[in-house]
């Protein structure tokens, strides 16, 4: 039955990064210049509100939010969440759909990247042990000093240039989703284990308020990263910081045991770098 709840996991997540890549290419879609090619997007709020392709972009964030969710609830956290970072190669085919300009040899090259230090990773990490339910005290400090820091980084670089002001924008609310990730799991965790009653106490209810306010600022930090600079500085931001917080969360939160030895650490670190180098090659300004 474990292995059966890890390939649903799977087959979940799967979906889910189909359902966010869509989703993205809509919404870059629509935020287009009349040209097709403008890196710069609407900043209209009411415009983007009239786009039917904007509308149909948020939908696809919920069904992927939907599927990411059942995901979390049958595997861990570090299983799930790095499968995500495939919505940006699955976006390609989409956003080309959609109007968007053909794929290049440096699309295709950043695919296999991305790919490349997915499967490197997937193999350092093998098969994480059964998690533990987070600490009501733990969850809420996290949260508080994730919304700390980050505000903080945002109010820095209001006044930055594009290019930064995007980076960091993406990466803060790529740390966010991280986190958002964990909570999640934890409180699908609550409802396996005791229904909607379980979220009446501290231990569901905490993550619960957690999940809400975090998701929410997480998906407006990151349109508002979108429309802030090029998309080439967003968005590599934006994925690298998801998957690193959401492994790094899942060990420290939810005790899900991952392999820490420095050969293990180095190993990381490289697939991490061919992630974010084929997403710099996949989001650069010209396709932006």
């Amino acid at each position: 039955m474990a292995l059966v709840l890890v390939i649903v996991s799977l087959l979940c997540a799967l979906a889910s990064a189909a359902a966010y890549g869509a989703s993205s290419a809509a919404q870059h879609a629509a935020m287009r210049g009349h040209d097709g090619r403008s890196a710069q997007a609407r900043t209209s709020w009411r415009d983007l509100l009239r786009s039917p392709r904007w509308l149909l972009g948020m939908g696809g964030d919920t069904l992927g939010m939907v599927l990411q969710i059942t995901a979390l609830a049958a595997g861990p956290v570090v299983l799930v969440q790095p499968i995500l970072v495939l919505a940006l190669p699955i976006s390609l085919p989409f956003s080309r759909a959609l109007g968007g300009p053909r794929p290049r040899s440096r699309d295709y090259l950043g695919c296999v990247w991305m790919l490349a230090g997915l499967i490197a990773f997937f193999l350092l990490i093998g098969r994480p042990a059964d998690a533990r339910p987070a600490q009501p005290a733990v969850v809420l400090t996290a949260a508080a000093v994730s919304l700390a820091l980050g505000g903080a980084l945002v109010a820095l670089v209001l006044r930055a240039r594009p290019a930064v002001r995007a980076a960091v924008f993406g990466g803060v609310a790529g740390c966010w989703f991280g986190l958002v990730a964990v909570l999640i799991d934890a409180c699908a965790a609550t409802w396996a284990r005791a229904g909607i009653t379980g979220f009446a106490g501290p231990d569901g209810l905490v993550p619960l308020i957690a999940l809400i306010v975090l998701g929410g600022l997480s998906i407006a930090l990151t349109q508002l990263a979108f429309r802030a600079g090029p998309l080439a500085a967003a968005f590599p931001a934006n994925l690298a910081a998801d998957p690193v917080i959401a492994v790094a969360l899942g060990a420290l939160l939810v005790h899900e045991i991952v392999p820490v030895t420095a050969g293990h650490l180095l190993g990381y670190a490289a697939a991490l770098a061919a992630v974010v180098y084929g997403a710099v090659l996949l989001a650069g300004e010209e396709r932006a």
